[in-house]
């Protein structure tokens, strides 16, 4: 009896063992952990619209400045629908932007005049360019670990895709 108790014990254990074992190296598939995209996303959700923001402010351009416009309306609301996400999944939504998104706001924070225009019209490509590829990353087959997020991740590429495409047609004027 003692021995069929252990061997059942053992096997119980090696089931538990293996299966999460099976169940980790399924995670590791994926390219980025939830966590890590949701501050990605989140800081160059809030890169846009705080530029969206001072570009209403400090545009020379009514183009500039109704782009502006568009970058807070659209990405304010995306930020609620990700912190609804977030909030509900327990991940953390950053209240600092990443290294690159705060270096992007310090230049056009030092820009004023034409030259303020200019280069919020570059930046607004580079970002955007950076935005569609984290988010068509995160919504592969093998990007984000949770179906929501990597869902919630397809959705938005299409008006990333369509911003860049503005930010583009603005660039180009402002940058020939």
């Amino acid at each position: 009896m003692k021995k069929r108790m252990t061997s059942a014990l053992l096997s119980m254990c090696l089931f538990v063992t293996v299966f999460q074992s099976c169940s980790k190296d399924d995670q590791d598939n994926y390219q980025m952990d939830n966590q890590s995209f949701v501050t990605q996303a989140s800081s160059s959700n809030s890169f846009e619209i705080a530029a969206g923001e001072m570009a209403v402010l400090k545009g020379q351009d009514d183009a500039i400045k109704h782009y502006g416009e568009h970058m807070v309306s659209d990405h304010s609301a995306v930020g609620n629908e990700m912190k609804a996400l977030a909030n509900g999944k327990g991940w953390t939504i950053p209240n600092s932007l990443t290294a690159k998104d705060q270096a992007n706001l310090n230049l056009l924070m030092a820009a004023t005049g034409a030259a303020f225009d200019k280069e919020f019209a570059r930046i607004m490509v580079v970002s955007h360019q950076d935005a569609v590829n984290l988010f068509s990353a995160a919504a592969s087959e093998n990007g984000v670990f949770d179906a929501d997020l990597r869902a919630f991740a397809a959705g938005k590429i299409p008006s990333l895709t369509t911003h860049l495409k503005d930010a583009t047609t603005l660039n180009a004027r402002f940058n020939p």
